[in-house]
């Protein structure tokens, strides 16, 4: 994979210095003005044109947004296997991968660089080369628990936030109290039709969560509406199953896309096609998916149909919006914005503001996340009519099955959390762990660290490509990986049967962060447990951690580690640095091996199919490359709690004048003169101007 076209995080961090990728495809951007195409011969033109393009599809291989990158599936057990089979005429091959949908289109994807290969070279080449040597004695480090200080994070008041209490008064729709709405025991009393009511049976969907409860019936009469819930409590149901039912009714004589779901990351998308598929088999209604990394040609193909529902991330939906003409929204009357106190961030402000004011202002607008924001000016954006928040268990809360531990580096000891981690995971968290990092490249290293140390991760970030992901989240479920080593990309939605324990390497940026992150274990009712490395830097975050789970009554334990035993580790840590740097130094040559080969294939691809290829329509965004970086720049900034200065533009002679003209022409209206009055009175006015300094120059 060529480091310069790597995909972006769908949660910002310190090190995205990546290049935005927003679906368009490169062959495209680059290519020279349009000619014009040669009329063919009548005899095999279309055979010929069959093979042209297909020859010519494979130089396109593209790589998209990273759309926050996470995988969604709060609904369902995590258990079953879906079957997706051939439902709505769709062919699906994920039958293997849990929540997953492994499209056929990853077989265009690029092919990354192993390190598993790497490392295992290498260890290949020392046991040949030490053979005709001594051999080594290994040392041997006993882990213990000893007496090194428990957490002593004070719990601060944290501010509540209620300036806006008016301002959500006047915006939501009043709604009924949680005392009055009885606890559903089935889905029976919501009058869902009975294919729906198969669908949920065949899943053992017996009894509706309480968010999936107090959405359905508000839903269904076509209101507005803003759920949060805590993490797995099934919000992805609580807006598909009214979507469905909906749909049942949809006139079928000319079919249409009815229905907008984005998510802000690929995998989530992925993920959430599948649920909508397997609570849709038994009945007519369609989906297409729009995401990155799969191919654009097959899902134009698939809008052609005019699915009646579209599951995608913003990036991909505005690339089809702008250059598939068969891809209409004018008849959009749903949309819903899963994690959508994310979708409301600076990173998809610009790509949301396009798309909110392409589809029809009539629809109906649904909300969904486990940390939804009370910022009333940021709802007000997406155009809701006064909607009704639906809130089950208290905002920001964690499960109660959910163990949180912290282990605290004393000042002056901040270098030891990488061989803190390396401890824990080695003699605590041994089995089905989720490791997050802020940056893109801590994760990379470390799993190279763990690699030389002997345990079995994967990891998972933006810079792979989508069949690394996949690959990477399937062995981790196989159990083929110990650890899967993810940034924030994965902290939203993904959802793998039993994982025991989630670790944060640090503390994220946010307290909502942190809710998504360790909210990727006890899921559905089971139980779990999160471990978080904390220093002075982090106090801020893990305050808030602490008064939440006190509020909620969950559970909060410290651990400590032996200090001899982290020393001891830190010493092997630096003794492995050497190596890590060699094979970070092979796979980059590995990289640009890769990426040379690459363009040697599209050059030949070009020469060889160049009237195909030039006669194709060049793709365009509504954004230049300057005003992508700067949005990616405030982005950034935001998260990391920096305060985004508006930079003064410097104005040119031109621009000076249009604003002068503007504003002599809101005078003119003000004083009730006409243009052409108002240009008599400009000309006036010089011309007495240029009268009185001849004056004064003959009186000197």
């Amino acid at each position: 994979m060529a480091p310069s076209r790597a995909d972006d995080d769908i949660v910002f961090t310190l090190s995205d210095d990546d290049d935005d990728n927003y679906s368009i495809n490169l062959s495209d951007l680059e290519l020279p003005a349009k000619r014009k195409r040669q009329p063919a011969d009548r005899n095999g033109s279309t055979k010929k044109r069959q093979k042209v393009a297909q020859a010519a599809a494979s130089e396109s291989d593209q790589e998209e947004k990273e759309e926050e990158d996470a995988v969604r599936d709060e609904n369902i057990d995590s258990d079953f296997e879906f079957e997706a089979g051939t439902a709505n005429g769709f062919v699906e091959d994920d039958q293997d991968f849990d929540g997953w949908a492994t499209a056929h289109s990853l077989s265009s994807a690029k092919k990354g660089v192993s390190i598993e290969d790497i490392i295992a070279r290498r260890a290949r080449r020392k046991a040949a080369h030490e053979e005709t040597k001594l051999s080594i004695d290994e040392q041997s480090d006993e882990s213990g628990s000893a007496a090194n200080g428990s957490i002593t994070f004070d719990d601060d008041e944290l501010t509540s936030g209620d300036e806006e209490t008016a301002k959500r008064q006047a915006f939501f729709a009043v709604e009924d109290p949680a005392e009055s709405i009885k606890k559903a025991h089935s889905f029976q009393p919501f009058a869902l039709s009975r294919p729906i009511l198969r669908a949920l049976g065949s899943l053992s969907f017996v009894t509706p969560t309480p968010i999936q409860a107090r959405t359905i019936p508000v839903a269904l009469q076509g209101l507005d509406v803003v759920g949060s819930a805590v993490t797995g409590s099934g919000k992805t149901a609580a807006f598909l199953l009214p979507i469905l039912e909906r749909l049942l009714y949809r006139p079928r004589k000319v079919p249409t896309t009815r229905v907008a779901i984005l998510m802000p990351t690929r995998e989530l998308a992925v993920q959430c096609h599948n649920v909508a598929i397997a609570l849709a088999k038994f009945t007519d209604i369609t989906f297409a998916i729009l995401v990155g990394g799969f191919s654009l040609r097959e899902q134009e193909a698939v809008l052609k149909k005019r699915p009646d529902v579209v599951i995608a991330t913003p990036g991909r939906f505005i690339d089809h919006m702008r250059n598939s003409p068969s891809f209409t929204v004018e008849n959009i009357e749903i949309l819903v914005l899963d994690e959508a106190d994310r979708m409301l961030e600076t990173g998809f402000e610009d790509e949301l503001d396009e798309i909110l004011k392409t589809i029809p202002k009539g629809r109906q607008t649904m909300l969904f996340s486990a940390t939804m924001t009370d910022s009333v000016d940021k709802l007000v954006r997406v155009g809701m009519n006064k909607p009704v928040r639906l809130s089950v268990d208290a905002n920001k809360a964690t499960t109660t099955g959910l163990v949180q531990e912290f282990v605290r580096l004393r000042p002056g000891r901040e270098e030891m959390r990488l061989p803190t981690l390396c401890l824990l995971c080695q003699d605590v968290f041994v089995d089905r762990a989720i490791v997050f990092f802020r940056q893109k490249k801590d994760a990379h290293r470390v799993r190279i660290l763990f690699g030389l140390l002997g345990l079995k991760a994967g990891e998972l970030h933006g810079s792979m490509t989508q069949g690394q992901r996949i690959q990477a989240v399937d062995a981790f479920r196989d159990g083929q990986y110990t650890h899967l080593l993810a940034t924030d990309l994965a902290s939203r939605g993904l959802d793998i049967k039993n994982v025991q324990s989630v670790i944060n390497y640090e503390a994220p940026q946010t307290h909502e962060i942190y809710v998504h992150r360790v909210g990727r274990t006890a899921r559905a009712g089971r139980s779990g447990r999160s471990c978080t490395i904390a220093a002075e830097p982090d106090r801020k975050v893990v305050k808030a951690a602490v008064k939440s789970a006190r509020q909620t009554g969950a559970k909060i334990a410290p651990r400590t580690l032996d200090a001899k035993a982290v020393d001891v580790m830190h010493g092997k840590i630096e003794a492995l640095l050497p190596e890590i740097d060699e094979i970070l130094a092979e796979e980059k040559e590995e990289k640009q091996l890769a990426q040379a080969e690459q363009e040697l294939t599209k050059s030949e691809n070009l020469v060889k199919h160049e009237s195909e290829i030039m006669s194709r329509p060049k793709r365009t965004w509504f954004e230049t490359e300057k005003e992508k970086q700067e949005a990616k720049r405030k982005a950034v900034m935001e998260l990391n709690g920096v305060k985004v200065k508006m930079q003064k533009k410097k104005l040119s002679n031109k621009d000076k004048k249009r604003l002068d003209a503007k504003r002599e022409r809101k005078e003119g209206k003000a004083d009730g003169l006409s243009k052409r009055a108002l240009v008599k009175k400009r000309d006036a006015f010089s011309k007495s101007k240029k009268v009185k300094k001849r004056a004064k120059g003959k009186r000197h």
